[in-house]
């Protein structure tokens, strides 16, 4: 992090000494998490951040698909003769350049095996969980696909085996994973995922020339609190009328910003929304004036700031519009640099005396809270004034990980089972995929802790400041940037997350729930799932 009085000291890069603190320090905390939901991949800009876009998973103690595997990682899929396989990949499937990328690593890891052929299929991120679905349903599911929180039902009803001898029999896992990636694949200590590949992090992002032109000289003080960001936003505003101060991704499956804000309101790492035993859950929706009041602030920020359009807006499309003066600011930005880029191939990223193009930020915490209620209530947002209770909380963002597991599918023989695991394990730890995908063609995390080294030491002091303050950020604020869901171990996880919260709030956003219902109506959603599918 810069110092307070020098926020331009980190508009370049960040000394590679500094990154591998943070990294060491974010995986400690348990930070990492994977990448976003978007409505899915355009095959083109690499502007999207992947998603599963929000059905309604469950959970369970899951069959074991017959397979058992053999000493190491996979094997070698069980003799000498070919054993086919399929993969079903959503980040293949991201822009014009993951899926060239992912077939050519299938390549050297056909080569390295010997005697196993892949058969490699797409999905964009709106349609993976559908066509899983459809494919398990027909009785002709993948051997080895993403299917995100999804697979947590798909385990319960038996068409995911136990991944536990998979995992106790690799000379990797579940040692090699982070933190995060550790609690998405254990679910009440059984294994039912082969983890994600990587991870994203989503935290405030700003047009730098706006915000400078309104009055902004040192971002990272004047921005690092909502009241300080409500003050500078509303300057922007006044200063250019005919943009966005603020954009609201606001379909329900790019929401997922509202997950970082959550946490702003919260100290050391609390979940805003579900604690305790998972089994007998202990509900903060409605009961918490914090997980309340940032409910109702993430509804005031969108209909104080953003676009008529803003309940249907994804994350995709704001490069292009906060590139042109028209959006200003958004708690989407993620360590993607290349979206920018193939945006704006001159982009600037980073403070750059308030002359930059774009610049990633912590989100804003939540500081005085009565103050910022009392503006608000000003401004007729009255159901906001529950923040007046919450005290302070702390700089905050989301991690993914949940959403982007993947793993094995039952019905298949061990064979093929075994050459799935070995496939799983290679785009994990292969450092030539490892370091192309991640460092060049999808810029993101890589979930395996000790593949974040490989990644950094390649990159050495040639990050983005968006890569490197995401490093930072973590680094500094470390369980404040939490994976959604995973942690819960509940029952209908998906239903929560997607549905009764970011589809209750998303409505709220368009018009169709009255603000001052919106926290009673998340709270009821919840309760109704947690009724009918936790156990």
């Amino acid at each position: 992090m810069p110092d307070d009085d020098s926020p331009d000291t980190n508009d370049e890069s960040t000394s590679r000494r500094d990154v591998l603190k943070a990294t060491s320090a974010m995986t400690a905390a348990g930070a990492m998490g994977a990448l976003a939901g978007c409505t899915g991949g355009d095959g083109g800009d690499g502007g999207g951040d992947g998603g599963d876009g929000g059905s309604d998973g469950g959970g369970g103690d899951g069959g074991d698909g017959g397979a058992t595997p053999t000493e190491g990682d996979g094997g070698d899929g069980g003799g000498s003769e070919t054993v086919q396989i399929s993969y079903l990949s959503a980040e293949a499937a991201e822009n014009s350049l993951t899926t060239p990328q992912f077939e050519k690593s299938i390549g050297r890891f056909e080569d390295q095996q010997g005697n196993v052929s892949v058969k490699l299929q797409t999905a964009s991120y709106g349609d993976i969980k559908q066509q899983i679905s459809s494919r398990v349903s027909g009785g002709n599911p993948p051997t080895l696909g993403e299917f995100g929180s999804a697979g947590l039902e798909l385990w319960e009803n038996g068409d995911v085996p136990d991944h536990g001898p998979f995992v106790e029999a690799s000379e990797h896992y579940p040692d090699a994973w982070s933190a995060a990636s550790k609690s998405t694949a254990d679910f009440r200590g059984s294994y039912w995922c082969g983890g994600p590949m990587r991870h994203s992090v989503s935290n405030l992002g700003i047009r730098p020339k706006m915000y400078s032109a309104a009055g902004v000289s040192d971002p990272f003080e004047e921005l690092s609190t909502w009241s300080g960001f409500w003050e500078a936003t509303t300057a922007v505003a006044e200063e250019f009328p005919d943009a966005f101060a603020y954009e609201k991704t606001g379909v329900y499956n790019d929401l997922e910003d509202y997950w970082g804000e959550a946490r702003t309101g919260h100290t050391e790492g609390q979940d805003p929304w579900i604690r305790g035993d998972p089994t007998d859950p202990d509900l903060q929706i409605g009961a918490n004036p914090r997980t309340d009041g940032m409910i109702e602030h993430t509804l005031a920020l969108a209909q104080e700031f953003s676009s008529p359009e803003s309940a249907s807006r994804g994350d995709e499309e704001i490069p292009s519009l906060m590139l042109t003066d028209k959006v200003a600011s958004f708690t989407y930005m993620t360590q993607n640099f290349t979206r920018w880029y193939q945006t704006k191939d001159d982009a600037v990223i980073g403070w750059d005396g308030g002359d930059g193009d774009v610049m990633l930020l912590p989100n804003p915490m939540l500081d005085d809270a009565g103050g910022l209620a009392s503006e608000l209530n000003d401004r007729g947002y009255g159901y906001v004034s529950r923040l007046g209770e919450a005290g302070s909380g702390a700089h905050g963002g989301h991690v993914w990980a949940l959403e982007q597991a993947q793993g094995l599918f039952a019905g298949h023989s061990q064979a093929q089972q075994e050459a799935g695991w070995a496939l799983n394990t290679f785009f994990h730890r292969d450092e030539q995929h490892v370091l192309e995908e991640y460092g060049e063609t999808y810029p993101s995390i890589p979930a395996d802790s000790d593949m974040q080294q490989v990644l950094l030491d390649e990159l050495g002091d040639d990050l983005p400041q968006n890569f490197a303050q995401v490093l930072d950020n973590l680094g500094e604020y470390g369980s404040q940037y939490n994976n959604t869901g995973a942690p819960w171990d509940v029952r209908g996880t998906d239903q929560i997350r997607w549905t009764d919260i970011n589809e209750t709030i998303s409505q709220a956003i368009a018009g169709q729930i009255q603000g001052s219902n919106l926290v009673s109506e998340v709270q009821s959603r919840v309760e109704t799932t947690l009724s009918e599918q936790n156990q």
